[in-house]
């Protein structure tokens, strides 16, 4: 009995110490990449005006028809930092070939422009790249 305890122990140990080295990769590599950009005050010429915008594939619209973007969110777990998407509404004011001028986030609120596969409120994403002005 006291030997089964010793191994139950040991293999406890050896779970310990690998989730400590090699948790923080595991949990980086569960994480959706992502391309992001910053909402930036912009001239659209064909709307004559200026408007805070983001790109043009930034902008989604959900199923009954709202406009929303995915906004980064940076949390801290125990210490360690992540980001997250964070769905957020908002209203489209002015459009061009490359932005859409939009009302409800604040000037360098980060966006996510692209990802590398579906999100949804509150994935847990690794930015990536960012958008080529």
């Amino acid at each position: 009995m006291k030997k089964i305890s010793l191994y139950i122990f040991c293999a406890f140990s050896i779970l310990i110490i690998f989730f400590s080295v090699f948790g923080s990769m595991i949990r980086q590599s569960l994480y959706i990449p992502v391309t992001t950009a910053k909402v930036d005050m912009y001239m659209l010429e064909k709307a004559n005006g200026i408007f805070r915008v983001v790109p043009n594939e930034a902008v989604r619209i959900d199923i009954d028809g709202r406009t929303y973007i995915w906004v980064l969110t940076e949390a801290d777990d125990i210490g360690e930092k992540y980001f997250y998407a964070e769905q957020t509404f908002i209203e489209i004011l002015a459009q061009d070939d490359r932005y859409t001028g939009i009302r409800g986030v604040m000037d360098g609120t980060t966006v996510i422009v692209t990802s590398a596969s579906e999100l949804g409120h509150g994935t847990r994403v690794k930015i990536s790249g960012e958008y080529e002005k």
